[in-house]
Parts: structure tokens; sequence; C-alpha cells
């Protein structure tokens, strides 16, 4: 079996860990047993290590990154031209043009790489919703060609993968959203780190599907519940938000081990999303970390479950409140029951377990 000198390649900050896909990327990462590099493009922090390369801009924005795709390409060309055997993988938690760069770009300086676009929704889903119809389309159009030209590409569930075939009759590779939980063992041992009782999403504000959840819950569901739980919190984390209301208790963004604990010792994870693509990584955490989960279909949606209440999956807007409230009265009950499930969660997206299965299965033979 060949061993891969590997260049991971992402458009936003993965190290530091700060949302959900970058606790993919980390993951993977960190379980990919070939020679490996990480070169991320950042507005957060430069790192720069023996395993860390980031290309650091001062703001978050298109154009910024667009002017720093020529550095992040000659980077990872300067990491991998000694090397024979090359993988190059890009991380398609951003828009499509910048994957569509490096891909094109290494076509042309390492022809004989092999790349794999990882995909973790179907971008041209999310900018028909929310972008201009040039974008939309222009987007669509390069999808389609990073998918062809890729020499591997995946979806992250078998609804993706249904999809993408029916979008650019293209057959992709399934390779999960999985995670890395260290201290999965959680109990009563644990330090609480917070002695309210609250509820918890997670996720960015700046991310239009979660601005639209946690509008959700901030209009219609906490209004309502703190009237017959006065004291009810509800806890962000994700950043973005900066609202002034007296139920909400803003976190930010927090590190791996305090989110968890948050997660672990909420009264459950709320997760009304109404529209979003891929699957969403901190409901497969919650739940292999034991805790309830209530969420949309379209929320939980490409998660296999072992069985359902919990999770909760509901659509309407009284019985999301009706369920809450039922959780809150009987928690203790209801996280018995949901820790007895916690590790087929746990074994199913762990990353380590998938990552050697994705080699086995699809880099173990080739030349």
């Amino acid at each position: 079996m060949l061993k891969y000198k590997t260049a991971f390649v992402t458009f936003f900050p993965v190290i530091p860990d700060n949302m959900g896909s970058s606790a993919v990327i980390n993951s993977r990462f960190k379980n990919w047993p070939y020679v490996k590099k990480l070169f991320q493009i950042s507005h957060i922090k430069k790192i720069n290590n023996n395993k860390i390369n980031t290309i650091f801009i001062k703001k978050e924005s298109p154009i910024n990154k667009i002017m720093k795709l020529p550095e992040l390409v000659f980077k990872i060309f300067q990491f991998l031209k000694k090397s024979k055997n090359n993988l190059i993988i890009i991380e398609g938690a951003s828009w499509i043009f910048y994957s569509f760069i490096v891909l094109f770009s290494f076509k042309i300086m390492l022809p004989n790489s092999k790349i794999i676009y990882i995909s973790h929704s179907i971008e041209s889903e999310i900018r028909k919703k929310y972008s201009n119809k040039l974008i939309y389309y222009l987007t669509k159009f390069l999808e389609r060609l990073v998918f062809k030209y890729s020499y591997l590409s995946t979806s992250v569930s078998k609804l993706e993968q249904n999809k993408i075939r029916k979008l650019y009759n293209h057959k992709s590779i399934l390779y999960s959203n999985a995670i890395t939980i260290d201290n999965h063992n959680y109990n009563q041992k644990q330090k609480r780190e917070m002695q309210q009782d609250y509820i918890i999403y997670c996720g960015s504000y700046k991310y239009k599907p979660n601005k639209n959840a946690i509008d959700y819950l901030n209009n219609k569901i906490m209004p309502s519940l703190i009237k017959k739980i006065p004291n009810l919190k509800l806890v962000l984390t994700g950043g973005g938000f900066d609202k002034k209301l007296s139920w909400i208790i803003n976190k930010g963004i927090v590190p791996k081990k305090y989110l968890y604990n948050l997660i672990y010792y909420s009264k459950c994870m709320c997760v009304p999303l109404k529209f979003g693509s891929g699957t969403r990584i901190k409901i497969i955490e919650a739940l292999s970390l034991g805790t309830i989960v209530i969420s949309t279909k379209k929320g939980i949606e490409g998660i296999d479950l072992i069985n359902t209440n919990p999770p909760f999956i509901v659509n309407d807007t009284n019985l999301f409140l009706s369920t809450i409230y039922k959780i809150i009265k009987n928690n203790k009950n209801l996280k018995i029951k949901s820790l007895k499930d916690k590790m087929f969660y746990f074994k199913k997206y762990s990353m380590k377990n998938i990552t050697i299965n994705f080699i086995n299965n699809y880099l173990k033979n080739i030349s």
C-alpha cells in the first residue's frame, strides 16, 4: 500500500476549531495515517508549524480569499513537489469557486497527484436559496466540474449521494461526517460548568440557516417557554449573535472540551432548521454524548438513527414547545434511555473507523 504525502486544503479556519465543519476536518486530519500538512486560510490566528500552514487574511470575505489563492497554491506546491505519491484533499465546506481554482491548478502543476474532493454539502442548493441567480448558476457549473475531474469525490450521506447523482450524473463515495470525542464517557462525576437550566443551539449566526433557526427559537419558542419555566435559558455557541435578550446566554466560540460540557448538561439540544445541506455534526456529537435532541426532519436529515424519542423529530411549533416542556419535566428518565444508545452513534460516527474504512476501500490498491 502506497504511503501518500497528503495536503489538506481548507478555505476557512480549521485550527483553532470553531464550528462544525472545522471539527469534522480537524478530526479527519488527526486520524489520517500518512505524512500530512493542513493548509488553511484564516482570519482568526496565524498558525505555522510542521503540521499547519496558515494563509492569514485580516477579514473574512470572498475577495480576500480569492486574493490569497495563489499563495495557498504555491505553499501546497512547495510541500508536495519532491514527492511522487501525492494526495490533495480539498475540503468543500466553502464556496466551490475556491475548490475549483485549487483543483485545476494542480491538474496542471502536479498532474500525477490524486485529488480528493470532500463534499460537506451540495453547494448549489445553498446558493440557490441564499444567493443571486448568477452566483447560483456559476456555483452549479463549477460544482459539476469539481465532481467530474476529482480523482475521488465524496458525500456525507446516502441522501446526498442520490442528490449528487441526480444533479450531476456523478457517483460519489460515502464518507460520513464524523467525530473524535476524547472524553465520551461523560457522567455525573464531570464538573458542571453552568448551574442554570438551559437548552442549547450550536452554530454561527452568520450562516443563514443557523440565523433562521436562532431567530425561530427567540421569536417562537423562548417567549412561550419562559412563561412556564421563568428561569430557563437559551445557550448559544458559534459566534455572530449580538442581540441582548433576557433568556440568552451567548457563549460565542468556545473550546471543544467546554462545548461538550455545555451540550452534555443542557436539558436538550434544539435544532429547528428549515433549510440546510449536509449533516449536522453537532447533532452527532450530542447523540454520542447521550444528550437529548429535538430537531426538525430537515435538521436531522442524513443521520442514521437507532430509534427516535429521543431524538425527537418535530416540525410543528406547538409540538416543538410541548416536547421541550416534557423533556425538562422528565429529563432524568429520558437521559438514561439516551445513554443506552449513545455508543451506537459514537461507534457509527467515529472518524477513526470511517477513515480507516475509506482508505482500505478506495486508496489501498491504487497506483
